[in-house]
């Protein structure tokens, strides 16, 4: 007890005194009233927001039972004296109180028996002494439960409960807190369910349990307990602790709106009846809101305020920690480091003092102890029953320990066996990565020689001077790529080097302006031909010369430009940048588009490796240019690093070792790709038919366009956005597309797949060029409805037959064809050509239909004798139905399209590799000759069936 002081000015706290001690005369009728709510002058005491005034009264009131030697009335007194300390914030005043009470208090007064150490045990989790505060409340329980007062029980649980909570254990506090509900709601105590329902609410909300339904149902909970159906049953101090949680959890769900306005209530009602532990929650919880806004002065000034309004020894532990932790980030955040740095100390100090996990698992053995307790308890009365158990126990108890003994040995042997074939399979891993390496260095050792034989020759051809443009066009394309291929096959041999340690640092003095430009200018014609923004920003010395490994860095450079051609979108920007600063130089690729996936990021240095997203476009690659220019960049000294934007493009750096030369040197050439002629863009020629051509290599482009140039006008796209664009701004639509499958920004795939969904375009046939030999990339080509694929490389023979037959099909299937000696039926009047077909659009229907078609006359492989009317008899339908059918849909006849379909059985036969002789495939795909075969092949596919087989 503090001493009483009365201020001779206070002519108001006076009168009230007054009033009080007048007001003890009625103490002797209240005494032996059992509970605290029918006691008048013990509402008052609780209800005081003066701690002067309430010592005055609690001590009249004292010494009157003292006089009268009644112990359960003053115990009574001192716990309505902990609830008045408690509401305005006098936490450590609270506890002491409680405690004298908890002395004082008789099993005849069962209300102040219960809550004066469940006030107790309160205090103490608030002090983060949980292990004492748990012992307590588990002992009042046992009692609770053995008198069989269910009604104070339901307080205990709920301790209990926020105890757990309080200690981050919210698993173990909800069978507590649900328990409080059922039993508050069986004796229709609504006044305890709602504080058991606000209970669970704030449980469900704790870290380790806060997934969104739980959230959801948190708020529901405590939206629940504030309906206008139960403030007759809440104080005021109850409706602000409510409001409080339930503006925490609008914060959780980030609904900061509702958050503050809530908290706001919660705040204006605390301060009004001088709810001083309530109202630094609130502060508490504006000041996280406004320290996530990024609003440090706001949170700073309700931080302060938080404080103020309790000394630290008075306050909640866990709170006063999170004021000092948000202080500390508010001042931080307006560059106020000294506030800052006080405040983490406190924060720090205070943190230290709580051993959460040692608390957590005395907790649980509290709570384990309990249980036992329990059982024990219920055993008493059955004694023979626990015999029986006991006896039963100890039975199953061997057998456990005879199974726990053989599982053991069983799972010990299993482990062993395991570890064995482990080891033995890391042996087998290391002997096959040894495979790989020696194999790929033998398979770059046997390829140059190829390589040799066909870029002398192409070298020599190209010294001649009596070729036209055309022709001299072709020889420049052999040799470009043909360096491309052999600096590949180089940067294989350089991977095996790097792996056996045998790869060098070559110096050389070089003049690293000039050689720079050259590199950068190499890519010139690559970025013209997707109307890229090509800049070189180069602010080193003209005159300087340094001492460089120039083909390392060549191909380090040549790496990180040639991946921006590749990724960045048509018309977007790069930025190639080199300068000298201090000892270093520094070259950096910066490119607009898509930047790099941010779950790639970590292994775009990886040798092999590619992204696997599904959704992404095929682009292509071999998954070493990157890990070479990171080894390179290394062995050199220096160090690479990307700064990724993803959406909006990355950018990467090189800081090599500065080595400057003394003496001056001329410009190295590079020996990256030279400079090509971008294709032209054909205008429309009524003569031919149009052709739109997707590809984003421009030389492969400018190949093709060479082939098909002479009977077709062309229109190009670089990739499949760039393709449906111009056919949107096309007044005529192409007869045929040729798309190659990887492409930056929308791969061939989706290209096909956005056409076949199209009313205006599913029509038009698609040719796919892919190097991807696999059946898998077929087969997703076929069944998103390609018409035909060539894959690479291919002749231009086989595209300009593949291109003649689609074109001609579809002109047969839009009523445009010729007829031919199969398109006769006969007629009751005699021989009658049948009709051209009206201009048609597949639907769902036909499609499907003709799948069914195809599985009939696929089911006849082999067969000879497949005629119309065998087709008609399986499939329930007149021959001249079923003719004109086939005709209307495809633009062949009955017997085209067998035979299309059995060249498609016989191309499928020979890539598949089963087969060794043109024969076999003949007899295969059902064809009765395989000269006639070999025939048909050729016209079909423009191929001889010898240069596959």
């Amino acid at each position: 007890m503090t001493p009483i002081t009365i201020s001779t000015t206070g002519i108001l706290r006076r009168l009230i005194s007054i009033c009080l001690i007048f007001s003890c005369s009625f103490i002797a009728r209240a005494q032996n009233k059992p509970s605290l709510n029918k006691e008048p002058i013990l509402k008052v005491l609780r209800s005081m927001k003066g701690s002067d005034s309430a010592t005055i009264l609690a001590k009249k009131l004292i010494d009157s039972a003292r006089t009268n030697n009644n112990k359960a009335f003053e115990a009574r007194v001192l716990l309505a004296q902990a609830y008045q300390a408690y509401g305005i914030g006098n936490e450590h005043d609270a506890l002491t109180f409680g405690r004298e009470a908890t002395k004082l208090a008789t099993i005849a007064d069962s209300l102040t028996y219960e809550k004066a150490p469940i006030m107790v045990a309160y205090m103490l989790s608030r002090e983060a002494k949980t292990v004492e505060a748990l012992n307590i409340a588990f002992k009042i329980l046992k009692e609770c439960d053995n008198r069989g007062w269910k009604g104070l029980s339901i307080d205990c649980r709920a301790c209990i409960a926020d105890i757990y909570r309080s200690i981050d254990n919210p698993k173990q506090a909800l069978p507590y807190a649900e328990q409080a509900a059922k039993d508050a709601l069986s004796i229709k105590d609504t006044a305890s369910y709602i504080f058991a329902l606000s209970n669970i609410s704030n449980i469900l909300s704790e870290r380790s349990m806060s997934s969104p339904a739980n959230l959801i149902k948190a708020i529901q909970l405590m939206e629940q307990v504030l309906d206008k159906k139960h403030t007759h049953f809440l104080s005021d101090f109850s409706i602000a602790r409510y409001q409080g949680n339930l503006g925490r959890l609008y914060l959780m769900t980030n609904q900061d709106k509702k958050a503050e306005d809530i908290l706001m209530q919660s705040l204006t009602l605390s301060r009004k009846g001088n709810f001083k532990t309530l109202e630094k929650h609130n502060l508490n919880e504006l000041m996280t809101m406004y320290v996530d806004h990024k609003e440090f002065k706001k949170a700073a000034q309700f931080g302060e305020m938080a404080i103020a309004i309790q000394p630290e020894s008075q306050s909640n532990i866990s709170i006063q920690k999170n004021i000092y932790n948000h202080l500390t980030d508010a001042y931080k955040g307006l560059g106020d480091y000294k506030n800052a740095f006080k405040y983490n100390y406190m924060y720090r100090k205070l943190n230290d003092s709580i051993n959460a996990l040692d608390k957590a698992r005395d907790a649980a053995e509290l709570d384990k102890k309990y249980q036992a307790d329990k059982r024990l308890l219920i055993a008493a009365g059955q004694t023979k029953l626990v015999e029986v158990q006991r006896n039963y126990l100890i039975v199953v108890a061997l057998l456990i320990v005879v199974l726990s003994v053989t599982g053991y040995r069983w799972f010990m042997l299993k482990k062993k066996r395991e570890a064995a074939l482990l080891a033995k399979e890391h042996t087998q891993l290391e002997k096959l990565d040894a495979l790989k390496t020696r194999f790929f260095a033998n398979i770059s050792h046997e390829l140059r020689t190829p390589l040799t034989l066909i870029m002398g020759p192409a070298n020599q051809l190209m010294d001649f001077n009596n070729y036209e443009d055309e022709q001299r066009g072709m020889l420049q394309t052999i040799s470009n790529n043909s360096k491309k291929l052999l600096s590949i096959v180089n940067e294989l041999l350089d991977l095996g080097k790097l792996e056996a340690g045998r790869l060098t640092v070559v110096p050389k003095t070089v003049a690293l302006s000039s050689f720079i430009k050259t590199i950068f200018q190499a890519f010139a014609s690559a970025a013209e031909y997707k109307e890229i923004n090509y800049n070189l920003v180069n602010s080193v010395n003209p005159t300087l010369s340094v001492w460089l490994d120039h083909k390392k860095f060549e191909k380090i450079a040549n790496n990180l430009i040639g991946n921006a051609i590749k990724f960045t979108p048509h018309a977007g920007t790069i930025t190639v940048a080199v300068a000298t600063k201090l000892d270093i130089i520094e070259f950096s690729v910066a490119n607009t588009g898509m930047g790099i996936q941010p779950k790639d990021l970590p292994h775009i240095f990886d040798r092999y490796y590619q992204g696997e997203r599904d959704e992404a476009p095929l682009e292509g690659g071999t998954g070493i240019g990157l890990a070479i220019a990171r080894e390179f960049t290394e062995l050199m000294g220096g160090r690479i690093s990307v700064d990724n934007n993803w959406g909006k493009g990355a950018f990467f750096e090189v800081t090599i070792p500065l080595k400057i030369a003394r003496e001056q040197v001329a410009e190295i050439p590079a020996t990256g790709p030279a400079l090509i002629i971008a294709p032209q863009h054909y205008e429309l020629n009524n003569g031919k038919q149009l052709i739109m051509l997707v590809e984003d290599h421009h030389e492969m482009a400018s190949y093709i366009a060479d082939i098909l140039r002479p009977l077709y006008t062309l229109i190009t796209a670089g990739n499949g956005y760039e393709a449906l664009k111009k056919l949107q701004e096309l007044s005529v639509t192409p007869s045929l597309i040729i798309s190659d499958v990887m492409m930056p920004e929308m791969d061939g795939f989706t290209l096909l797949e956005t056409l076949k969904q199209s009313t205006a375009y599913c029509n038009i046939p698609v040719i796919m060029l892919t190097a991807l030999a696999d059946t898998r990339h077929k087969l997703k080509a076929l069944h998103i409805g390609v018409d035909d694929y060539l894959t690479k490389p291919f002749l231009s023979s086989e595209l300009l037959a593949r291109t003649a037959n689609l074109i001609n099909n579809a002109a047969a299937r839009s009523g445009a064809g010729i007829q031919d000696d199969e398109e006769v039926t006969i007629t009751a009047n005699g021989p009658q050509a049948e009709q051209p077909a009206e201009n048609t659009v597949l639907s769902p229907a036909d499609l499907s239909w003709l799948e069914d078609l195809e599985a009939l006359v696929r089911k006849h492989t082999g067969k000879t004798d497949l005629t119309l009317a065998v087709l008609s008899y399986e499939l329930a339908i007149s021959e001249r139905q079923l003719f004109r059918r086939i005709k209307s849909i495809t633009g062949l006849t009955p017997n085209k399209y067998i035979r299309a379909i059995r060249l498609q059985i016989a191309r499928e036969a020979i890539e598949s590799g089963k087969y060794r002789t043109i024969a076999e495939v003949s007899y295969t795909a059902g064809f009765d000759t395989p000269a006639y075969f070999s025939k048909l092949f050729k016209e079909h596919y423009g191929r001889d069936v010898n240069e596959l087989l």
